[in-house]
Parts: C-alpha cells; structure tokens; sequence
C-alpha cells in the first residue's frame, strides 16, 4: 500500500508544540551533507542552491503528529496523539528562516521518540525526516496534495508491538547548510503528549 503524508500544519501547530531556537554560529560553512548532516543524512532529494536571504535570524522548526495510514483510510492525516501497536505516528514539521520568514529548504531533520519497551526497557528511536518539495516550487502537486509541499518533511514510527501503554516522547533537532540549529518538543501540558493506548 503507497502512503503518502499529508500537507496540513497549520491549525494544530499552535496547540501541538513550542519552538526552540539557536542563532548560527559565528564561523559558517557548508557541512559534508545536505543540511549540515553528515553525508547521506536524512531523506528525499538534496537541498537546491541557497536561498536569497538565507541565512537570516535563527532557524525555527515546528510540526505535530498525525495518523499515517493511507489515502484510503479516511483517518490518514488527521491529528492524533493517542496511537495502538502497530499504527504508524505521522511527524509533520516544517522549517523556516526566522529572518525571512520563509521555508529553509537546506534544513534535515530527524525525530527522537523514547519509548518504554517490555524487551528492551527505555528505548530511544531516531526517524529522519523526508523534506517534501525536492521537485521544486514549478512542479506538479503530489496525488492527494493541493500544492507542491515545499514547507513540509515527513516522518513515520510504526508502534511495535513491545511498545507499553503510556507517554511516548517525541523531539526533533535540525541543523541546516549555514550551521544553524534548532530543537522542537511538546508543549509540557500531560494532556499535550503523545500516548501509546490499547
């Protein structure tokens, strides 16, 4: 079955999450890899040429946690923070130039999701992110996107089936091709996180 992420950040971002921040550095450089990740780091195509403008103010990434189930579960994309065994938890996050206000297209990201094992005890999970719009803003939307998802990268965990019910914690890190870094978690509120349930 194809699985395809959905494009919709915007009316939960407020409600699902807080941004932290980090000025670049003083010496900038290009990295080995895309985004400043060592080579071969995250997923989808390698970030274009620099942007106009970019660096500009800090880097800012954001997202939530969806139902990644396919486009023929009418569930797919809807926000969700309660998740079964064996259901696979949808990362959106996008990043921005905190200068320009716009996409910064050199950015990786890659998911950190601790979990409690019945195996393995606290166990932790990196998820790298797929940045969206490697196409490029001229080429055709994606089937089941609106428009070509040039803010958007996307990244699955399927629950297993050692996962115990309770609090799953989830972080984000990025670091871009001028060196900037930034973090991402989830508001503090209990109610806010995201749970494993039967």
């Amino acid at each position: 079955m194809r699985y395809i992420a959905c494009v919709s950040l915007l009316a939960a971002t407020v409600v699902a999450g807080s941004v932290f921040a980090q000025a670049p550095p003083a010496a900038q450089g290009a990295p080995a890899g895309r985004g400043g990740a060592p080579a071969g780091g995250g997923r989808g195509a390698p970030a274009p040429p620099p942007q106009a403008g970019h660096p500009s103010g800090k880097l800012v990434i954001w997202g939530d946690t969806a139902v990644f189930d396919g486009r023929l579960n009418p569930e797919n994309c809807i926000l969700e923070s309660r998740f079964k065994r064996g259901m696979r938890m949808g990362f959106r996050m996008t990043a921005i130039d905190g200068g320009t206000g716009e996409t910064e297209n050199s950015a990786i990201i890659t998911g950190h999701v601790t979990y409690n094992s019945t195996t393995k005890g606290k166990t932790t999970v990196d998820i790298p992110m797929r940045w969206r719009g490697g196409a490029g803003p001229n080429a055709p939307a994606p089937a089941g996107y609106l428009r070509v998802p040039l803010e958007l990268w996307t990244g699955f965990w399927v629950v297993p089936e050692d996962a115990e019910t309770g609090m799953v914690v989830y972080t984000m890190t990025a670091t871009d091709s001028f060196g900037r870094t930034a973090s991402f978690r989830q508001f503090p509120d209990i109610g806010s996180q995201t749970y494993v349930v039967d």
